[in-house]
């Protein structure tokens, strides 16, 4: 009989063989044979076995990611209490998770598209998980370089703030797993800059 951790690894080895097959097929073409293969697995039937279905496999692989990104922050957070700092950190810390491994970026990209509510519609679509945490260094940034001639960010202009960071950072990923050639330190200086001058502080 499988024990709980021999599942949970299991469960993990076919969900890194499905982000590598998504990354490289896309959606339709990360088939279970596909990942089958690449993960070394004995049968499809140990996928269906450890997910319900396929929409159930999309949805850890979109989970999977999502955790593997936050430890990654919280490590890259941990101990700083300068909040100018900590949204230095954040900005090379977030990205540069996904650069070491853009195969996790497109995966989750193909996994966002694929998962359906039962209406059709995009199932995640509008979550702010990304945005509600940058908005939360954002704000913290901006209250610690407010002077008493330069009065604090106003909520609204952070929040676009935010948005502005979200959206070149997901095109810039998107674009590095076809072309990694981009200059990934050049976009971190970039992006800094952006968040800084955004918040009225110097870079």
């Amino acid at each position: 009989m499988q024990t709980r951790s021999g599942a949970r690894d299991r469960r993990t080895q076919i969900i890194e063989a499905a982000i590598g097959q998504l990354a490289e097929h896309g959606d339709s073409g990360a088939t279970f044979a596909r990942i089958v293969e690449a993960g070394g697995l004995s049968s499809p039937g140990l996928i269906s076995y450890h997910f319900a279905d396929r929409g159930e496999l999309l949805e850890s692989v979109y989970l999977y990611v999502a955790e593997l990104r936050r430890a990654a922050n919280d490590r890259a957070l941990a101990g700083s209490t300068d909040p100018v700092a900590r949204l230095r950190t954040a900005l090379r810390a977030d990205t540069e998770f996904f650069a070491a491994r853009p195969e996790l970026f497109a995966a989750v990209v193909e996994a966002f598209h694929g998962l359906r509510d039962p209406a059709g519609r995009l199932k995640h679509l509008g979550e702010t998980r990304s945005e509600d945490k940058m908005l939360e260094l954002l704000r913290a940034a901006g209250e610690a370089s407010a002077t008493a001639a330069s009065a604090d960010p106003a909520e609204t202009d952070l929040r676009s703030l935010a948005l502005i960071i979200d959206g070149a950072q997901t095109q810039f990923l998107a674009l590095l797993h076809r072309r990694p050639e981009l200059d990934v330190e050049a976009f971190i200086r970039t992006l800094t800059r952006v968040a800084l001058t955004g918040i009225g502080r110097a870079s």
